[in-house]
């Protein structure tokens, strides 16, 4: 009976969270303030373009988009680079895929810190200076997780570190993006930015196979990805800081 299921029971597991949205969806009540504002006219998609809002979308689809790129780009491609480790050469395919699970499970062990360490940090440093974190890290982690080590368990002692940052970031998202608009605009504003960033990030995994036909590995081109981090500490010079502010009405 173990073996028929396998990996099918997760996909049951997985429906769970939709019926804690449902009860989300009963018990919760609106925000008065968000009950006001959208008892007015409604505003334009375009309005978060005008203005200094512009700078916010900008500012929130690229950080997005630097996300998403980078995590597609490299951490989506390591069940194929633990394959690859010499010292699982010649393994069954049935070992192997133990390898992989538990490589991925590393990984997000430590993605799960990282999505719960982030609130606390932007509250303490800031969500600028917390974002730059996650952007290093993820840019210094990516090569060290995927070129320096030769061996599964190097590898498996850096992949927790690695998901602390380049999954730890999209914590971030919730708490900085909603901070920079207006009521009215709140959920427009973070919807856009967060759906943008990711159409844009869709190339990552193709970037990634033609890296690998150039480059000659995976762990060269999931490194080379990574390099698209550089351009969120970039994008953060441009980003206004929210700590301490109030919402916008």
């Amino acid at each position: 009976m173990k073996e028929a299921y396998g990996w099918r029971g997760l996909f049951l597991v997985g429906i769970l969270p939709a019926f804690v949205a449902l009860l989300v969806r009963w018990w919760v009540k609106e925000p008065e303030r968000w009950t006001h504002a959208h008892e007015q006219q409604a505003i334009p998609l375009t309005a978060i373009f005008h203005g200094d809002l512009r700078r916010a979308t900008l500012v929130g689809s690229a950080l997005v988009f630097v996300a998403v790129f980078g995590f597609w780009g490299s951490t989506n491609w390591a069940p194929t680079l633990i394959r690859e480790l010499p010292d699982l050469k010649g393994q069954d395919p049935a070992t192997l895929t133990k390898y992989v699970s538990y490589a991925i499970m590393a990984l997000n062990a430590g993605a799960i810190f990282g999505y719960l360490g982030f609130a606390p940090l932007a509250d303490r440093f800031g969500r600028r200076p917390v974002f730059a974190f996650m952007c290093l890290g993820s840019v210094i982690m990516s090569p060290v997780t995927y070129l320096m080590p030769s061996s599964y368990v190097g590898v498996l002692m850096l992949l927790p570190i690695l998901g602390f940052f380049n999954s730890g970031i999209f914590s971030g998202f919730p708490i900085y993006l909603p901070e920079l608009y207006p009521t009215q605009l709140r959920a427009t504003g973070l919807g856009f930015c967060f759906n943008a960033g990711r159409v844009l990030a869709s190339a990552a995994p193709f970037l990634t196979g033609w890296l690998v036909t150039t480059l000659g590995t995976f762990g060269r081109a999931a490194s080379t990805i990574s390099l698209i981090y550089l351009l969120g500490l970039a994008v953060l010079f441009f980003a206004p800081e929210t700590k301490g502010r109030r919402l916008p009405d």
